[in-house]
């Protein structure tokens, strides 16, 4: 279970899942076949770079606010920043993907909501908004997956 003293402790993890986003969808950029989807993946790139930039730079505040309750996003079982298999199939890619940007979304939901700066509570509600709109394209794209396979 994830546990947190301070915000710096959940700054650097979330740094952390946003790196772990970067590569993974450099991997799929360098995988797909698509030259739309190569676009896609690589801008999804950029925007969880600009992700972690933002992150970063409030975690140069040097905040020595205390963490917030993260008692929900515990319960929802957050991924970590695990590997992926070389062997997985486009399905289960997806899947993975759409359960990563869901988790990075209730992360900054959560904290949106345990924050009382009204400056960092704007950013993490557009983190979560920008995290949402990369779970709906994932969770489209496995519903046709799914529907292509039957």
């Amino acid at each position: 279970m994830l546990q947190f003293q301070t915000l710096d402790d959940i700054l650097n993890f979330a740094i952390v899942q946003e790196k772990a986003a970067q590569k993974f969808y450099t991997k799929l950029s360098n995988e797909a076949e698509r030259a739309d989807m190569q676009l896609f993946y690589r801008t999804l790139v950029e925007e969880e770079l600009t992700h972690e930039k933002k992150l970063r730079k409030l975690k140069s505040r040097n905040s020595s606010l205390p963490a917030p309750d993260l008692t929900d996003l515990q319960k929802s079982g957050y991924l970590d920043a695990l590997p992926i298999g070389s062997d997985m199939t486009l399905k289960e890619v997806l899947l993975y993907a759409l359960k990563k940007e869901k988790s990075a979304k209730m992360l900054y939901t959560v904290l949106s909501k345990n924050i009382q700066q009204a400056e960092l509570v704007d950013l993490f509600k557009t983190l979560a908004l920008e995290e949402s709109g990369h779970a709906d394209f994932f969770r489209k794209e496995y519903n046709l997956a799914c529907a292509e396979a039957e």
